[in-house]
């Protein structure tokens, strides 16, 4: 018995050193630390890697540090290293909640959901007054289905950070995706004020009045959007989402512009040439549709944003023009067999 409480006071003494001496380490290269992240946040990789590569050697026993270089490899796609630095950091400082939330993203940009839940978890469990880490687990929990408690913890980092336009955001595209419109609008109207270069707020905004009927304002915005659209903060889906609207205001030779130029930003997007055909089919540019439609069929849509159901319905309408009866019955009967899937709220990944 005595035994094994010496072992764990030894233990905790250890760890208590261990975290005493990262914090000490850290101290002395915050000034770098500080321009490693910002170049970080803005992507600029070539500054980071120029800040953080000489404090690698000399700065190990620094968690700040190692999660610095854990973020550098993961922007190179270096996954593997990028795991050993969050892991590292994590020993040396395991009851802070940066290694935590950062090693959580990186998962999460991975698309490997569990291992985020978890690691965003433990981030929010040590420190529930940590912005970052609340907008991270609240968009995790939404995910999950978990909708009542998302919401809590990003209204919670909005009141914790009320000038941060990242929470803002992030509370806005949580509104966005369960079709409260008018709350979404209040939230992106407030991202914009404080940061008035963010074109997925423009867009999301557009979005949200577009579907209270506001079309003047929504293109206004969307044209707003279009001007600020480049930077660390591009959205590749905005001139899908303009010229969409476009295409609904029957505006047709206009709306060919922004399609065509949303196939090149996403060509991986099976809306993007489903749209885009939809488009060709009203031109009168059957052989272009044609094209558009069967690829926007052979497109994965995880988010169930552009059904299989619609895709037929669309090659069924196109072939009719072409006078292929065979694939025009081919993908008609296909539209009276598919199955509708039940699908969450939402407007799918972006």
């Amino acid at each position: 018995m005595s035994c094994a409480c010496v072992t764990r006071s030894a233990r905790s003494f250890s760890a208590g050193q261990r975290v005493a001496s990262t914090a000490t380490t850290c101290a002395v290269v915050q000034p770098q630390l500080r321009a490693a992240k910002r170049a970080l946040d803005q992507g600029d990789l070539a500054q980071a890697e120029q800040v953080l590569t000489p404090l690698e050697s000399s700065n190990s026993g620094c968690s700040e540090v190692l999660v610095g270089l854990g973020r550098l490899r993961a922007s190179r796609n270096d996954f593997e290293k990028a795991q050993e630095f969050f892991t590292r950091a994590i020993d040396l400082a395991p009851q802070e909640p940066q290694p935590y939330y950062y090693f959580a993203r990186f998962y999460l940009s991975r698309q490997q959901y569990q291992r985020a839940d978890y690691f965003s978890e433990q981030a929010v469990l040590r420190d529930r007054a940590y912005p970052d880490a609340l907008i991270l687990r609240g968009q995790i929990l939404t995910k999950k289905g978990q909708t009542d408690a998302a919401r809590e913890l990003l209204e919670r980092a909005c009141k914790l950070d009320p000038d941060n336009p990242e929470t803002r955001f992030q509370l806005g595209v949580f509104f966005d995706g369960r079709q409260l419109h008018p709350e979404a609008v209040e939230q992106f109207e407030q991202v914009i004020a404080i940061r008035q270069r963010d074109p997925r707020a423009y867009d999301y905004l557009a979005l949200n009045l577009e579907a209270l009927g506001k079309a003047e304002k929504a293109e206004a915005t969307y044209q707003k959007g279009l001007q600020v659209n480049q930077g660390p903060l591009f959205d590749s889906f905005l001139d899908y989402n303009y010229g969409r609207f476009l295409m609904k205001s029957n505006r047709l030779a206009e709306s060919k512009e922004y399609l065509d130029r949303a196939v090149r930003l996403a060509p991986g997007t099976r809306a993007v040439y489903y749209e885009h055909g939809r488009l060709n089919l009203r031109l009168q540019k059957y052989k272009e549709a044609q094209v558009d439609a069967e690829r926007a069929l052979s497109l994965p849509d995880p988010g169930g944003f552009v059904l299989d159901l619609q895709v037929y319905y669309l090659l069924a309408s196109i072939y009719t023009r072409l006078g292929n009866a065979e694939l025009a019955g081919k993908y008609a009967a296909l539209c009276r067999t598919s199955r509708v899937p039940i699908q969450s709220q939402g407007r799918g990944e972006r």
